[in-house]
C-alpha cells in the first residue's frame, strides 16, 4: 500500500531528499552539501558525480532517520538546476565538469548572437531577454572554443536526465520546464527552436527530445536501490526545473498567483495562461511543469549564497559560537541582523555576485557596498546583505506586475529564505504588501514529489495532488512605516545600479579583471 512519495532537489550547493505522506506532511529530510568550482573569474563548473553521491547519501539518511519502509513509497520525482548542462558519451559518462547556470564565460558569444540573431528576434522566438547567462551562449562557447569536446559528445544533457538515468531510467528526454534557462526553446511550441540551434551550429541530434513533466520514465534499478536504499522497481518520473517545481509545490497553478523562492539564487515565478507582451524584455517566459502551460519568471542569481558568503568570509565568530552552543551559524547572524535598524543607517549592499539578471540583464554587474561609515557594525552589515537581496527582488516584483498588467492576488514565499522570520517580514515590508507562508517551505522538493506522484498515478492529476498536498498557513502583513524607509533606500539602490551601468563601470571592471586575473 502506498503511504508516501519522495521528492529530490539536486540543487547547486546541495541535494535534498524528502519523504512526504499523501496529505503533504513532511515525514523527513536528508541533505548533503557540495561545492562548485571556479577555474577562472566568472566561470562556474561542477562535478555532476558530486550531485549523484549527495543524492545517494541524503536518501539513505532520510530512510534511516524516518524508518519508513521503502516498499511503502509509491513514486519519486526530481527537480534539478536549469541551464546547467554536461556533455556525455554513449555510456552516459560525463566528458567534463558541467557548466553551471550561473557561469558567465560567454560574453563574446552573446555579442555575436546579438549581431547575428538580434535582441528583439531572439526574445520573440525564445521568450527570454538576450543574456550570456543562458546556456544558449555557452553552447556556442563550447562549439567555438572546445570543438574537440563538442565533436566527442554523444549528447548534452541537463542534470535531471543524467540523475534519472542513474536511478534507473533508460529513456533519453528532457522537458520544457527544465529548459527554462537554456534559452533555445521555442516559447510557442515548447520544443527546441530549430532556428536558434541552426544559428549557432548546434546539431539537434546532440540534444535530448523534449517530453512533458509528470511522465514516468522508469523504475529504481537494482544498482540504484543498493546505493540509495529505495525499493527496486519504485516508479521514477520526469519532474522539472527547480523553480517550476517550486511553483507546483506552492500551488501556483493558475494565473494571478506567484511565488518567490530564496535559495542559492532567488526566483519569482507566476503561472500564465499564455506569454504576455514584454516590449522592454524584462522577464522570461517558458514552459511550466504543468504540461502544455507557461510560466513567467524573474531571476536573481545570488541571494542565499550572498549570506553564505558573509558567513564564510566574515562570520567566523558566529561559526565558533554556534559550534559551542550547538546552533546554526545563520541563527546567530540573523539575530544580529534583527537587532540592527531598518535601512541599516544608510548602508546598501549590492548582491550582484553572479550578474544582475531581471529586469536589466547586465552580465558583468558585480557586488559592492555603499554608505559605509564608522557608525556601521557587523550586525548592520549582515542585515544589509539580507536587505540588498530583497531590494533586487523588488525590481522583479515590479517588472512582472508591469507585464501582467495588474498586481498579483497573492505572493507566496518558499525556499530556505522562507524559514527565516526576518527575511519573510522584510519581504512584506519592502514590497509593501502581505505575503503568504506555506506549511512546507521547501516547495521545490515538494513540487518534485507532487509531479512524481501524479506521473506514477498516485493521484489522478496535478490539480488533485496540489489540492491534497499544498497548504498555506499564514499571512505576514507589512509594516508600512518600515516600508517608507525601505522605499527610500530601494530607490537609491536602484539608482546606484543604473548609474554604474550607464557609466559602463561594470564592463570596464570586467575587462580589467579578465586582463590581469583571467
Amino acid at each position: 500500500m502506498v503511504k508516501y512519495v519522495v521528492g529530490i532537489d539536486a540543487g547547486t550547493t546541495g541535494s535534498t531528499v524528502m519523504i512526504f505522506d499523501l496529505e503533504g506532511n513532511l515525514i523527513g529530510t536528508g541533505y548533503r552539501e557540495y561545492s562548485c568550482k571556479y577555474p577562472h573569474p566568472g566561470w562556474v563548473e561542477q562535478d555532476i558525480n558530486d550531485l549523484w553521491a549527495g543524492i545517494c547519501e541524503a536518501a539513505k539518511e532520510v530512510l534511516i532517520k524516518t524508518e519508513v519502509d521503502p516498499k511503502e513509497i509509491g513514486s519519486l520525482g526530481i527537480s534539478s538546476q536549469r541551464g546547467t548542462f554536461v556533455p556525455i558519451d554513449k555510456d552516459w559518462v560525463p566528458l567534463c565538469d558541467s557548466i553551471v547556470w550561473s557561469d558567465g564565460r560567454a560574453n563574446e558569444e552573446v555579442k555575436w548572437i546579438e549581431e547575428h540573431v538580434g535582441r528583439d528576434h531572439y526574445h520573440e522566438v525564445s521568450g527570454d531577454p538576450l543574456s550570456g547567462m543562458w546556456a544558449y551562449a555557452k553552447y556556442k562557447w563550447v562549439k567555438d572554443k572546445r570543438p574537440d569536446l563538442y565533436k566527442k559528445a554523444w549528447k548534452f544533457v541537463n542534470g535531471q536526465e543524467w540523475l534519472l538515468h542513474n536511478l534507473g531510467s533508460e529513456e533519453l528526454f528532457t522537458d520544457p520546464s527544465s529548459l527554462a534557462l537554456n534559452g533555445m526553446l521555442d516559447v510557442k511550441t515548447l520544443d527546441w527552436s530549430d532556428e536558434l540551434l541552426d544559428a549557432i551550429g548546434i546539431d539537434k541530434d546532440k540534444l535530448p527530445p523534449v517530453k512533458t513533466s509528470m511522465t514516468q520514465v522508469g523504475v529504481i534499478s537494482k544498482k540504484a536501490s543498493e546505493l540509495t536504499g529505495f525499493a527496486e522497481g519504485m516508479p521514477i518520473c520526469c519532474g522539472g526545473g527547480d523553480q517550476q517545481c517550486a511553483a507546483i509545490g506552492s500551488g501556483v497553478i493558475r494565473e494571478g498567483l506567484a511565488e518567490i523562492t530564496i535559495g542559492t539564487a532567488a526566483v519569482m515565478v507566476a503561472h500564465v495562461d499564455s506569454p504576455k507582451p514584454d516590449v522592454n524584455h524584462t522577464v522570461l517566459f517558458g514552459g511550466h511543469a504543468m504540461p502544455n502551460k507557461w510560466d513567467m519568471e524573474a531571476l536573481t542569481f545570488a541571494a542565499g549564497v550572498t549570506l553564505r558568503w558573509w558567513r564564510d568570509t566574515y562570520g567566523q565568530p558566529e561559526k565558533e559560537a554556534a559550534k559551542a552552543l550547538g546552533l546554526d551559524p545563520y541563527d546567530l547572524i540573523t539575530l544580529e541582523a534583527e537587532n540592527a535598524p531598518v535601512g541599516c543607517k544608510g548602508y546598501l549592499f549590492m548582491p550582484f555576485f553572479n550578474s544582475q539578471v531581471s529586469p536589466y540583464y547586465h552580465d558583468n554587474a558585480t557586488g559592492g557596498s555603499l554608505g559605509l561609515t564608522l557608525a556601521h557594525d557587523r550586525g548592520t552589515m549582515a542585515r544589509g546583505v539580507m536587505e540588498g537581496v530583497i531590494y533586487e527582488l523588488r525590481m522583479s516584483v515590479e517588472a512582472m506586475e508591469n507585464v501582467l498588467g495588474r498586481p498579483f492576488e497573492a505572493i507566496r514565499l518558499s525556499g530556505g529564505g522562507a524559514k527565516s522570520k526576518l527575511w519573510c517580514q522584510m519581504q512584506a515590508d519592502v514590497y509593501g504588501r502581505p505575503v503568504e507562508k506555506l506549511n512546507v517551505s521547501d516547495c521545490t522538493t515538494l513540487g518534485a514529489a507532487i509531479l512524481g506522484a501524479a506521473g506514477a498515478g498516485v493521484f489522478k492529476n496535478i490539480e488533485d495532488a496540489v489540492d491534497k498536498m499544498v497548504h498555506t498557513f499564514g499571512i505576514i502583513e507589512p509594516n508600512m512605516e518600515n516600508h517608507k524607509i525601505y522605499t527610500d533606500m530601494y530607490n537609491i539602490f536602484k539608482d546606484t545600479f543604473l548609474a554604474l551601468k550607464a557609466a559602463d563601470i561594470y564592463n570596464k571592471l570586467a575587462a580589467v579583471s579578465t586582463k590581469y586575473w583571467g
